[in-house]
């Protein structure tokens, strides 16, 4: 079958490819580009362009060359015969290849038998000299471009009849793009993504302490002087973007131990400095800059974008509830009154999916529900696909159906959030991109997603997949541990590819990279996790108490008492001052009532800790309480 054809060729360029990668999914056939029959070649008068067969994705491919010396567009046309019946299908697949030189605009583009033209842009992607294998385009992506027919006024195509393809490389306005260059194109299908099954269930994974640790020790040794950290390390120009300062604080919160409000251990003074920083550089009106000069803390970017606003929120607030630092709270309330502002009944906050996402999860972690549920409406209507099941990249002033990663991922937590409790939504979403997005990296040995297209491998992207619990989420972990650098980083992507409509992708090393490594190797960074107490009274939850241990110092063992008044899941661990797991005291559930546990100053392995301060943590579902000792030898 057609389907088994395009799965057997596309493991045959590369053994190493895993299976069940790409194509994440085969369809109808539509044009295999075996041969260049009925395939043509049209321009405008400046230009020139031939078509011939070449060495495919799979067998043979056809591939469009031009030059277009002064003029503006080459095409490459196929002609369907007899026409062709789309009407139900929603979904195109198409694997491109370009060659290196200037970028153009790309537009793919049907006919029908009436003279309707409906196609999409893609801008630069002819200069991407690797197989897109398989890019994915909804049919509602596709618009009208003009109409050459008997009724110039006729708008919407027949998507019963369609009697020709194209593959049109354009200059994107007078003054850019043109040169010469080639564009191969291999099997191009169809199909109904609104047939295609969902996972019902989503992932856990096995997380990696280790790696966790190594990562959160990489942000730590990216901290400048002023507080803030570089965002790609090997960036000629540095920056510190407010992006990646709001996924390190989150991260190095949750490494961080406090005792009195003073910091504890090498994360925590991290989180303080970052912090402070924060604080201090608030605008009057409640908003931060977008990038600083992260040697000198000099502002360079402020153009107050709604995501990265939100992302500072959720960072405060998360390092304000595990510090208990009440500046942090005031500055985040003032950051969550600018954002809230811009959010009112019937209006968009930001065409951005992505962004509107960004801005309910920065409302539910300051509080405020009441524009929370504003912008819930939102995410679960005008910007859900109810046919194809995913969220649309945004909404403008129309629908903008790209599909994008973070779109499915951020949008698919906020779904399965009690609040929403709409799971099924990102189950579907998570699935769509499970199919769509997937892709190898250029050595076609490692295989995970891209935030669109797909191009290559985009490492926040598939720790985002994996975070969100997607299908498959374990094998793409262990994907990610393969490509962790020895001092705890991750690159943006095994690849370098830049300067397309699909965004770019790079080898630096980045902050986001690594920060999204470890939430998918620990929790969601959504997650608000409720504060780590130690203060040497009686530590409460509701109807759940932690006594100090006893004795306290102590060399021989201790005992480590507490009391439920509810049977309840139950998880003591000491760690040391880096977070270190040391000894599991239990992992199971208690019935109400005191219990008291023996620490005998062995870790897991029954060899002896040595002496200094350790810290015991009791956790119960999202909450944990926390005691101080210290074990004298």
């Amino acid at each position: 079958s057609a389907t088994t054809a395009i799965l057997l060729g596309i493991r045959s360029l590369s053994a190493q490819i895993p299976s069940d990668c790409v194509p994440g999914w085969s369809g109808k056939m539509l044009i295999d580009c075996e041969t260049a029959q009925n395939w043509s070649v049209e321009h405008d008068a400046p230009s020139s362009g031939t078509i011939k067969a070449v060495d495919g994705l799979i067998g043979r491919a056809v591939q469009l060359n031009w030059d277009m010396a002064t003029g503006d567009w080459v095409q490459a046309k196929y002609t369907f015969n007899p026409i062709v019946d789309l009407s139900h299908q929603d979904i195109l697949g198409i694997s491109l290849r370009g060659s290196p030189g200037v970028g153009n605009r790309v537009s793919i583009m049907v006919a029908d038998v009436n003279g309707v033209f409906y196609g999409l842009d893609n801008e630069g992607i002819n200069t991407i000299s690797r197989w897109m294998i398989n890019l994915s385009f909804s049919r509602k992506m596709f618009y009208h471009f003009f109409t050459i027919g008997a009724d110039p006024q006729r708008k919407e195509i027949d998507w019963s009849r369609i009697d020709r393809f194209f593959i049109v490389v354009k200059r994107p306005d007078a003054t850019s793009g043109g040169g010469s260059g080639s564009l191969a194109v291999d099997q191009v299908q169809v199909d109904r993504a609104a047939d295609w099954p969902r996972p019902d269930h989503f992932e856990t994974v096995i997380g990696n302490s280790g790696a966790a640790s190594q990562a959160a020790d990489y942000l730590i040794s990216q901290q400048e002087s002023s507080g803030l950290l570089v965002s790609w390390k090997e960036e000629s120009d540095a920056k510190a973007y407010l992006y990646d300062q709001a996924l390190a604080l989150i991260v190095l919160s949750r490494r961080g131990l406090w005792y009195e409000g003073k910091a504890q251990n090498e994360a925590a003074v991290a989180a303080d400095r970052l912090a402070d920083f924060l604080i201090s550089r608030q605008k009057h009106d409640g908003h931060w800059a977008r990038a600083w000069d992260p040697h000198t803390g000099a502002q360079i970017v402020d153009d107050s974008w709604i995501g990265d606003q939100a992302w500072c929120i959720i960072g405060l607030k998360q390092y304000a509830l595990l510090s208990g630092k009440t500046a942090a709270e005031d500055a985040l309330q003032q950051g969550a009154d600018w954002l809230a502002g811009k959010i009112q009944p019937n209006d968009f906050i930001t065409a951005s999916t992505e962004g509107t996402v960004d801005a309910w999860w920065a409302m539910m972690h300051a509080g405020r529900t009441d524009k929370a549920d504003l912008l819930r409406q939102r995410l679960l209507t005008a910007l859900w696909d109810a046919e194809l099941k995913y969220w649309l990249r945004g909404y403008g002033e129309w629908p903008d159906p790209v599909i994008a990663m973070d779109a499915a991922t951020w949008v698919s937590e906020f779904a399965r959030s009690p609040r929403v409790d709409r799971a099924d939504m990102g189950l579907a979403a998570l699935g769509f991109v499970r199919r769509t997005l997937i892709t190898v990296d250029d050595s076609g040995s490692r295989c995970g997603f891209d935030g669109m297209g797909p191009v290559s491998f985009w490492c926040e992207g598939t720790a985002q997949y994996v975070s969100a619990g997607g299908e498959g989420a374990q094998d793409f972990l262990n994907t990610l541990l393969s490509l962790q650098r020895p001092d705890g980083s991750m690159p943006g992507s095994p690849d370098d590819w830049s300067g397309t409509g699909f965004g770019w992708l790079s080898s630096m090393t980045g902050i986001s990279s690594t920060a999204w490594l470890y939430f998918a190797l620990t929790e969601s960074p959504f997650k608000l996790v409720l504060p780590s107490r130690v203060d040497g009274n009686p530590l409460r939850l509701p109807d759940h108490h932690l006594h100090q241990n006893y004795p306290n110092p102590f060399n021989g063992h201790t005992d480590i008492r507490f009391e439920l008044s509810q049977a309840d899941q139950v998880e003591i661990i000491i760690f040391n001052s880096r977070q270190q797991n040391i000894r599991t005291l239990c992992s199971s559930q208690f019935n109400a009532g005191q219990h008291q546990l023996k620490w005998d100053g062995n870790d897991d392995h029954g060899c002896a800790a040595a002496s200094g301060v350790y810290f015991g943590r009791m956790r119960i579902g999202q909450a944990f309480l926390m005691q101080k000792m210290t074990l004298l030898r």
